[in-house]
């Protein structure tokens, strides 16, 4: 289990180091913004992040948890702050952060919150990698028919701001009412990649990476490749 701090206290940043090593985790990296916590979350991919919303730079905390979930959607967010307004809070739910600390932080409220966040990740992968190692099937809705399709099935999804183009092997598609985010989530993140702001590809079907021209080729399909993704795409592609 790796964990990735974003402090930019000096003395709360060792503070969260020692506590999560002292519970038996490792910790990957330890910064204080989060330009340089993306740099690490794309070589070490940590498991949990614990993350202060008031960072210096040009990103905070709130917005670099964002960029993480939208990267890695089952990746646990702790949050940390010593900023009192409610909106914060409130960004911190609608990116389904597993838990909001106020400093100063009690000490043993953050050694539970740590084992907490560590078992209810083991459990997780635990339930998505069982001895059968079953993909849930989708079910996509067709005038007034619920159809079910397998995941395996699915070459790549296109968004169109709250609606997905679900794209087949057999050259069907679906179009659901449903935001890429709330997509990816029901996805197995084994074999599917965000690749562009817009599009999820099943890295099975890949058949070629462009990195001159941005581009995935799947079938006669060629599918952009975000500038933002590139690391971590090819990173799940094994380059």
């Amino acid at each position: 289990m790796k964990f990735l701090i974003v402090e930019d206290e000096s003395l709360y940043a060792d503070q969260l180091q020692m506590i999560v090593e002292q519970c038996g985790y490792e910790v990957c990296g330890l910064t204080d913004h989060a330009e340089e916590a993306l740099k690490i979350f794309e070589s070490q991919a940590p498991d949990i992040a614990i993350i202060d919303i008031n960072l210096a730079g040009q990103m905070n905390g709130l917005e670099l948890g964002k960029w993480l979930k939208r990267f890695k959607p089952n990746m646990l967010i702790i949050f940390i702050t010593s900023l009192q307004e409610e909106k914060y809070f409130e960004g911190a739910k609608e990116i389904s952060a597993f838990s909001f600390l106020n400093k100063p932080i009690d000490q043993q409220v953050l050694q539970r919150t740590i084992k907490l966040a560590s078992q209810f990740l083991i459990s997780n992968n635990k339930q998505e990698n069982g001895e059968d190692n079953i993909l849930k099937d989708l079910l996509v809705k067709n005038r007034s028919k619920y159809i079910k399709v397998k995941q395996k099935e699915i070459t790549y999804i296109s968004a169109e701001d709250k609606y997905c183009s679900i794209h087949l092997d057999n050259g069907k598609s679906y179009i659901e009412r449903i935001t890429l985010k709330d997509l990816n989530q029901k996805l197995s993140p084994d074999i599917f990649a965000q690749s562009h702001r817009s599009y999820i590809v099943n890295l099975d079907k890949v058949e070629e990476t462009d990195t001159s021209d941005y581009t995935i080729k799947i079938k006669e399909n060629h599918i952009p490749l975000g500038e933002t993704y590139k690391t971590y795409f090819l990173k799940k592609i094994g380059i």
